[in-house]
């Protein structure tokens, strides 16, 4: 494995990629607040594998990607994939960025002990400091996999939805080589 031969893209990516795995595990994502009486306590917090139900497979699986487009270049392996794998890599850091959007906006409510958080009066689930760690790496993942794709030669994202689609004929494609004789005159 050469990585010298990563673009900075792949290089930006591949990081954001080992940042949000770590961030997963290792920082709290959300956490519980219990206010009343005039007393606002700190209950139990959560990293992304225990506060999400879905939206950590999603973002497992980005990390996978951005991890695996690393590997792929650095080993020079041809793969037969029907568009760029940073294509893929930016489309999974994008959908992981609208994740945790969302999930900032509505965080997830879980129950403590058999008790739904909502269930309890004066009970909040909190932001921490995970959650916005993820969504800077989250981004990251999505900007090295866009710009990994520009850097790829001849690559754009309209030409990889091309790719994806099969489309060879229509508007949009390039034009068949031809195949007619130069002019008279002129040398082949």
């Amino acid at each position: 494995m050469d990585f010298s031969r990563l673009t900075q893209g792949e290089r930006i990516a591949g990081v954001s990629g080992v940042a949000l795995i770590l961030i997963m595990f290792i920082f709290k994502w959300f956490g519980v607040e219990v206010s009343g009486g005039g007393l606002t306590l700190e209950g139990e917090s959560r990293n992304a594998f225990g506060a999400y139900g879905f939206i950590d497979i999603v973002l497992f699986i980005t990390v996978v990607a951005a991890i695996g487009l690393v590997l792929i270049s650095a080993s020079q392996t041809e793969v037969g994939l029907p568009v760029a794998a940073g294509a893929i890599v930016a489309g999974l850091g994008v959908l992981s960025v609208v994740l945790i959007v969302i999930s900032i906006i509505s965080p997830p409510e879980w129950s403590v002990n058999g008790v739904d958080i909502g269930d309890v009066p004066g009970a909040d689930t909190t932001l921490k400091i995970g959650v916005w760690l993820g969504l800077i790496a989250s981004i990251g993942v999505a900007y090295g996999g866009w710009r990994a794709t520009q850097e790829e030669e001849g690559a754009s994202f309209n030409d990889q939805a091309d790719r994806f689609r099969g489309r060879d004929e229509g508007p949009g494609a390039p034009p068949p080589p031809s195949s007619a004789p130069p002019p008279p005159g002129q040398a082949p």
